[in-house]
């Protein structure tokens, strides 16, 4: 059969009607060598436009856009590298392009794929024999010194596997030949059905369903409504959950009283459907509606009547708990499946603190989807592609069993589908942030080693390690010069770099990327247990130095560290992105020579770390740097009988406390070399370590006035003392 009897042959069109009639969407993988795919797919462009009355928008998305080696499009078809996906969420599309020749991005096609409205094709573009090929995109994952060719095409090999047994509908150059192509099991346009079919009568508030104008009533009536409660709204994607959100602000903004309303999300990009419902009012009701970012949110805290959290599982739950207490009248609104966030774990880790909080708190859901309807095969397999819907077994609270321990291979998870869903679904659960791509990761990048904590059979824990360092000597003195940086090798290249020891990059880590225990059993000593069964392996790897790990810090996540023998090594000048936490890095040492670069390396950040903390470490919540501190060997501050005069001389009597900072100083290293209680010391860290205005501390200990916070330094020192 020749490419111009593909074109016309009456599968393609009737496949055409049927996805249109039922309001479905679907995936049309077309294989061979590259120019054959192109001719293909322009063919089929074609077709899909004269199914249609108005111009086809879609995107031909690559890895990286290359116009020499692309067909021209018409201009409502636009070329797209697949890093600028995330720009197109928000927008319909009639058609997507997956050109894999470039190289899969597994997050761009997760994000895509959710643009693609009713009626619409996605077409998947790849070699023949596609796991047997060099994926361009896994030069992402190959970690100096490997390239692309270098690593597994497990992710890949899944793909095909699931494409063949869900029959999806494919163009083979290879079955040209024979004089056949498959669209197997094409549905007859004959019958529509109308539950499929979108409502023709006008809604409230201008709704495009039923479900969806009862949740914007439900949430006018909430805001109008006392006492102040949160309220929470889940939804898979496409089921007008962000569209809700902003026919509120619509309603909002229109009444008489005029109010300031803000919105926060990961990304301005991801309120596009909020901010779309608003547009056409006029502009002086539209400033009744900012975007604000939640690092610059939590920092001004600007006055709001309202403020909407969209995507709220993508932002890490410290965040979450901060916003709720600056802003207690405030909608989460949340994606429960797939690439945007963690509504599973959003779920089991947010909503515990709003029950002890604020247990009134509102619950609301939509699960009808708008874009396509229910049964939308592309949907279904999406989702089981990329793991969006990975669903996790919930092991037994109390029981008796003890936890075993073992490694799990990358193959095992390829060759075990049951074990691989649980084990990405356990990363899924216990991490604000999970993409496709980490999926992709867990199968394929090189040096990962994954640790199982199991209940019986269940998997209930996880360690996820990634190999590290190694650098000949000259490419070290090269990361640590700030001249190179190859790919790869997060731990190993910072404690050179901006640790400030070359060897740090010559020696062998592993790095602890990920460790988690199921929520349910969180706080029962699975996850000492899993870091100590970790420690007893790294020490049998004769060409192992040390073993580390990068995190977001916080006050309940270090003393766990701290317990298992990590020290902390260095401490992020800036909040990381995706954490908002600051990042600490630290390590235990299993070689001799990894035993002393970890005693030069904390040495090293004892040293360096009080000259940070009047400067961009000045807002690092003190009962944080308190815990970090008293996590370093710090050398006791012998007091003098001159000291101790004049501390006596603050605390009973009036020296001031501009004449007195110096032995104050003294006297709170040495009680922090005490371990102190922390509690006690935090005003007392901020005042004189991080050097925050005395004003500020005034307000936040709630006294009126400077003599006000004179008394209360007297009194806490006085008791310090006893």
């Amino acid at each position: 059969m020749n490419s111009s009897n593909m074109l016309n042959d009456p599968d393609f069109n009737n496949l055409l009607l049927t996805l249109e009639a039922y309001r479905h969407r679907q995936l049309i993988w077309i294989k061979g060598d590259v120019d054959w795919c192109y001719k293909q797919v322009l063919l089929l462009l074609t077709k899909q436009q004269q199914q249609l009355t108005q111009p086809m928008k879609g995107s031909w998305v690559q890895a990286e856009v290359n116009l020499d080696t692309l067909p021209k499009l018409s201009e409502d078809l636009v070329h797209l590298p697949a890093s600028k996906a995330r720009h197109r969420l928000g927008s319909e599309q009639d058609v997507l392009v997956i050109d894999a020749f470039s190289g899969l991005n597994p997050d761009a096609l997760g994000a895509l794929a959710g643009t693609l409205k009713a009626g619409g094709v996605l077409y998947l573009l790849t070699p023949e024999d596609w796991s047997a090929s060099v994926d361009p995109d896994y030069k992402r994952l190959a970690a100096w010194p490997l390239e692309a060719k270098d690593l597994t095409h497990y992710f890949v090999q899944r793909c095909e596997r699931l494409l063949i047994e869900k029959q999806v509908p494919r163009f083979s150059q290879q079955q040209e030949k024979l004089g056949n192509w498959a669209i197997p099991n094409v549905l007859t346009a004959a019958t529509v059905q109308p539950k499929n079919q979108p409502s023709l009568k006008k809604l409230l508030w201008g709704a495009v369903s039923e479900e969806q104008s009862t949740l914007v009533t439900q949430l006018v009536d909430w805001f109008a409504s006392k006492p102040v409660v949160p309220l929470v709204i889940t939804a898979n994607r496409g089921r007008g959950k962000s569209g809700a959100l902003g026919l509120l602000l619509r309603e909002l903004i229109q009444q008489p009283t005029s109010k300031k309303l803000l919105v926060t999300a990961p990304s301005s990009e991801v309120t596009t459907a909020i901010f779309d419902r608003i547009k056409d009012l006029p502009l002086e009701l539209q400033e009744q509606v900012s975007f604000i970012a939640p690092d610059a949110l939590l920092e001004e805290q600007p006055h709001a009547d309202l403020l909407l959290v969209d995507e709220a599982a993508a932002l890490p739950v410290p965040i979450l708990k901060c916003l709720l207490a600056a802003y207690p009248k405030s909608v989460f609104a949340t994606t429960q499946e797939g690439y945007e966030g963690n509504g599973r774990g959003f779920a089991l880790r947010f909503t515990q603190h709003l029950n002890k909080h604020t247990p009134n708190w509102l619950a609301l859901t939509l699960s009808q989807p708008l874009r396509w309807a229910e049964g939308d095969p592309l949907e279904k397999l999406i989702n089981r592609l990329l793991l969006l819907d990975a669903q996790v077994t919930d092991p037994a609270k109390n029981s008796n069993k003890p936890s075993t321990f073992t490694w799990i291979k990358q193959a095992d998870l390829l060759r075990d589908e049951a074990l691989l869903q649980q084990v990405f679904g356990l990363l899924v659960l216990a991490h604000y942030r999970t993409t496709p791509d980490d999926f992709r990761q867990l199968l394929d990048a090189p040096g990962i080693h994954l640790a199982c904590a199991w209940q019986g059979d269940l998997p209930i824990g996880l360690a996820l390690i990634q190999e590290e360092g190694g650098f000949d000597a000259e490419l070290a003195q090269a990361i640590f010069m700030g001249k190179r940086r190859p790919q790869g090798h997060l731990l190993a290249q910072s404690l050179a770099f901006h640790g400030g020891f070359v060897q740090a990059a010559q020696v062998n880590w592993w790095r602890i990327q990920r460790v988690l225990v199921h929520p349910l059993l969180q706080r029962q000593g699975i996850g000492k247990q899993l870091l100590s069964f970790v420690l007893a392996e790294a020490k049998q790897q004769p060409a192992l130095d040390l073993i580390g790990s990068s995190f977001g810090a916080t006050t309940e996540l270090l003393p766990f560290w701290f317990r298992g023998g990590y020290q902390p090594v260095r401490l992020g000048i800036t909040k990381d992105q995706a954490s908002g936490e600051h990042t600490l890095q630290v390590v235990q040492g299993i070689s001799v020579k990894g035993k002393a670069l970890q005693q030069q390396l904390v040495e090293r950040f004892s040293l360096t770390l009080p000259d940070a903390l009047t400067l961009w470490l000045k807002a690092l919540p003190a009962d944080l740097l308190i815990t970090i501190l008293q996590a370093l060997p710090l050398t006791k501050v012998a007091l003098s009988e001159q000291d101790q005069l004049e501390l006596d001389a603050f605390a009973e009597g009036h020296r001031p406390l501009a004449v007195s900072r110096t032995v104050l100083k003294n006297w709170l290293w040495q009680a922090l070399a005490e371990r102190a209680r922390s509690s006690q010391l935090v005003p007392w860290v901020q005042l004189l370590l991080q050097e925050v205005p005395e004003l500020k501390l005034q307000q936040q200990l709630g006294l009126k006035g400077r003599k006000a916070f004179d008394r209360w330094l007297r009194n806490q020192l006085k008791t310090l003392l006893e």
